[in-house]
């Protein structure tokens, strides 16, 4: 079974990357979950897709520039449904607190500060401590409890290597997807190689796979894309609708219309 990763937790059914979402994505049985983090003025890492506030809440300005104090007073629910009002912007570390033996957790890397990368590792440290060698192993090379790092930055993830040496995976996130990426990863020692789906196609899935890369896809804008997936043998793909996925894999697995 391919991989079902929720992409800023279930983001179909409730406003990304809060705690709404990551509960609705892990209580409905998916425990791979994919987050942004960006820093805050006090060094704080905030779980956020933009570096603004002003899209995903009512507030407005930059996250670097705003203390946790004042990112903790918006509302990040009601841009999404009026019923989500209560909403905060979560921490990481209060992501890690409620679901750190439930999931693992894809985080992004959005900036190329190394200080961000160090602060992530401090957090994941003093969470899971001893507990962290805890991992249930039969899920394959992606353990739960669990954290990976992806970056559109290859610098980031060069960086995250040496800083989360012990991280199961550490995955470049690309728009596009050729032979020569492929080598990049494979050159560099980088475990993942995460290309749009629109740009992949089965012959670079096969070098990727043949020179031991996991191979994951993002960018589904439909269910109806995960047929092209299921053909190109992909490892994992993050999605804003798990259940949707997961009926569609099921249906096709089962012989029924693609």
């Amino acid at each position: 079974m391919i991989e079902l990763i929720a992409h800023r937790g279930y983001s179909s059914r409730n406003p990304e990357n809060t705690l709404a979402s990551f509960d609705d994505a892990v209580n409905s049985g998916f425990p791979y979950i994919e987050l942004d983090v960006h820093l805050s003025n006090d060094s704080v890492p905030i779980v956020m897709h933009d570096d603004s506030v002003n899209r995903t809440t009512n507030g407005s300005g930059l996250i670097s520039e705003l203390s946790l104090e004042q990112i903790k007073d918006l509302d990040a629910g009601s841009w999404f449904d009026k019923k989500f009002s209560s909403e905060k912007v979560p921490t990481f570390e209060e992501v890690l607190a409620r679901y750190k033996y439930r999931a693992h957790i894809f985080v992004e890397i959005k900036s190329d500060e190394e200080y961000l990368l160090k602060c992530i590792k401090k957090v994941w440290d003093k969470s899971l401590g001893d507990e962290s060698s805890k991992q249930d192993d039969s899920r394959s090379r992606l353990p739960i409890p669990g954290i990976s790092i992806i970056s559109f930055l290859p610098n980031q993830i060069l960086k995250s290597k040496q800083i989360f040496p012990d991280a199961p995976l550490h995955g470049l996130l690309l728009l596009s997807s050729t032979t020569e990426d492929v080598s990049f990863c494979v050159s560099n020692g980088i475990e993942g190689f995460l290309p749009y789906i629109g740009n992949l196609n089965k012959e670079v899935v096969e070098l990727a796979h043949q020179n031991g890369l996991y191979v994951g896809a993002w960018g589904f804008s439909s269910p109806d894309e995960i047929s092209a997936a299921m053909e190109l043998n992909l490892d994992g793909i993050t999605i804003d609708w798990p259940e949707l996925a997961y009926s569609k894999i099921s249906s096709i697995k089962e012989g029924g219309k693609a």
